[in-house]
């Protein structure tokens, strides 16, 4: 029987920069921002980067039977046991979700991911980019707190946002969204059409649908300028534009709508963000505080993530380290497992197969 296997670390180039919050949660000798601030986790999808061009860019690697491997190709040699046979006939070797560990120094570009009928209408892709955070730490930023604008406020002005987005900057479109304060343990989903964008200052989880789309409007981030790539993934730019959706919102329904009540599963398990709402995810927290016996209850596989701590995970095929920062997978056929120690970890899981098992 497949056991976990860990990934190995995969920092991702971006035009914005950051990553010092994710050598700080990995414990690190030296903190520093540059232009590689995410780490990709459970990936069977390429960075989309222009700018960058490397092969393999955002292909998560594992540890498994004493060699390095592309989890794709780990996933392939034995998808019935690590991803089931019912979701294999249906994704094939994809894990069909993407875990990231990003931090920021830098306001990244107001942005927004397409939903699954605009990502195949707009940019001819079978996922789109519904995504959720959950932050893990956040800092102070040349004095900046840690914020993020998230959705149409009363504000938005559809006519000017569109104008000011074709002319690539934003002098009073970033006005039209909300600016919300966060802190650690702060959770939320961000469905595909909804605006955003991360300020400075956050380290957070990303969970989403396995593409890398989005419509990023403006022309710098940070300082570098984007190409009409980066800005548009490919697509027309009014057709692009149509990937947003212009409803505005007040902050308490907003939060309403994208910051659920965690759900308890059991006295250190629970849902952040459930099934039924995310539709294409599930999220999870553990609360690890000595002994804690995991049953693979849903029968899927999932993606794991230490926010805090240290962890010990056994299974029948034997014993793996976990450290704060550390990312691994649970395969499908893993049953179940026990994790000793004390920490806490965000899992991520794929969609169900029978959306009334959400």
């Amino acid at each position: 029987m497949t056991g976990a296997v860990k990934f190995l670390p995969n920092r991702v180039w971006r035009v914005y920069r950051g990553g010092s919050g994710i050598d700080l949660l990995r414990r690190a000798e030296r903190a520093e921002d540059g232009h590689f601030p995410e780490d990709w986790i459970a990936s069977t999808s390429p960075a989309n980067n222009p700018q960058y061009p490397a092969a393999e860019q955002g292909l998560s690697r594992v540890a498994a039977a004493g060699r390095e491997m592309l989890f794709g190709d780990w996933l392939a040699a034995n998808p019935e046991e690590t991803l089931g046979r019912e979701h294999a006939a249906k994704y094939g070797a994809n894990a069909a979700l993407l875990m990231k560990i990003l931090d920021a120094a830098e306001r990244l570009p107001i942005q927004v991911h397409p939903s699954v009928p605009d990502a195949r209408r707009y940019f001819h892709s079978e996922f789109g980019k519904t995504e959720a955070w959950y932050v893990i730490s956040t800092r102070e930023v040349e004095g900046e707190a840690p914020y993020l604008l998230f959705g149409f406020n009363e504000r938005l002005d559809r006519e000017r946002f569109c104008r000011e987005a074709l002319a690539g900057a934003f002098p009073t479109g970033q006005g039209m969204l909300h600016k919300l304060a966060v802190r650690p343990g702060d959770c939320f989903i961000v469905p595909g059409g909804t605006p955003h964008a991360i300020g400075c200052g956050v380290t957070l989880i990303e969970v989403m649908e396995p593409s890398d789309l989005v419509v990023q409007p403006e022309f710098f981030c940070g300082t570098q300028r984007l190409s009409d790539a980066e800005r548009w993934s490919g697509a027309e730019p009014l057709d692009a534009l149509k990937s947003f959706d212009f409803v505005s919102e007040t902050e308490a329904a907003l939060r309403a709508r994208c910051t659920p009540e965690p759900e308890r599963m059991d006295e250190s398990l629970s849902r952040i963000i459930p099934g039924r709402i995310a539709r294409y995810f599930e999220v999870q927290l553990l609360r690890c505080r000595g002994t804690y016996r995991f049953f693979n209850r849903e029968n899927r596989h999932r993606a794991g993530v230490v926010t805090a701590g240290d962890l010990e995970l056994t299974d029948s095929a034997g014993t793996l380290e976990l450290h704060r920062g550390d990312a691994f997978f649970l395969p499908y056929s893993l049953k179940d497992c026990e994790f000793r120690g004390v920490g806490d970890v965000v899992f991520a899981l794929p969609p169900a197969l029978d959306p009334l098992r959400n």
